[in-house]
């Protein structure tokens, strides 16, 4: 049948002829390289079989969402992922368990091939039965300044002077230098590396740039290993 094919460049047709009988609000765009996410989120499996049927449904309510439709012809973009973490597993055992704090540190960059930006992000889950509730933190470093920055190389100062030739405000410059500061600090701390990457494709349905209400769906899901036992390490290749 036809909802098990894929038609991606249909379903973004689909998407703006539901978008403009909704008579949808656009706002205008913003820079995401410097932005905290907080929010609730519900996580659900889809069948295979299910998924075209399942994105036929949501597009009616929401828009697909494509940040760059130069880069995105289709309605879903490769997502790359590679989590951090020590020999012990301590971020894995604490996201498991759900203890106060626990965080999640990964680098992502989108697309096929060499990335024009890496998007460094730490999760950071709050108690909800207090009232807190988790965020996701990000700032974007130039993909050849990732390595530096992991192993301390990389200053916060040139970092911060690198924004400030872009004419970002002394406010968003502080706010990435805490968290800049923070994650190299906990790289260091904890002797972090890379040990998982996670490949696949998703799709966005949402309002553009304005992400209060979103649903994404993965599909083609792959989980690599980095830094085998035999071969060279992330950072030497």
């Amino acid at each position: 049948p036809w909802i098990q094919g894929d038609y991606s460049a249909v379903f973004v047709t689909l998407s703006r002829i539901y978008s403009k009988l909704r008579d949808d609000i656009v706002p205008e765009a913003q820079d995401l390289t410097l932005k905290d996410f907080v929010r609730s989120t519900r996580k659900y499996w889809v069948k295979t079989q299910h998924v075209s049927q399942v994105k036929h449904m949501i597009l009616q309510h929401l828009p697909v969402f494509q940040v760059r439709q130069d880069l995105l012809s289709g309605d879903s973009q490769m997502t790359n992922s590679a989590y951090f973490d020590n020999s012990q597993l301590e971020l894995y055992h604490g996201r498991l368990e759900k203890r106060p704090q626990a965080i999640a540190l990964r680098i992502r960059w989108y697309g096929l091939g060499d990335p024009e930006l890496a998007f460094i992000e730490r999760k950071t889950h709050k108690e909800s039965w207090k009232g807190e509730i988790s965020v996701k933190e990000r700032f974007t470093l130039p993909p050849d300044m990732v390595i530096p920055f992991l192993k301390g190389e990389y200053s916060v100062d040139e970092a911060a002077e690198a924004l400030r030739s872009k004419g970002k405000t002394e406010a968003e410059i502080s706010k990435f230098k805490q968290l800049f500061q923070e994650v190299q600090k906990v790289v260091d701390v904890k002797q972090l590396q890379p040990l998982m990457r996670t490949q696949y494709m998703r799709v966005a349905f949402q309002i553009p740039f304005d992400a209060t209400v979103r649903v994404s769906l993965d599909t083609n899901l792959c989980m690599i290993k980095e830094n085998p036992e035999r071969g060279d390490t992330c950072l030497e290749s």
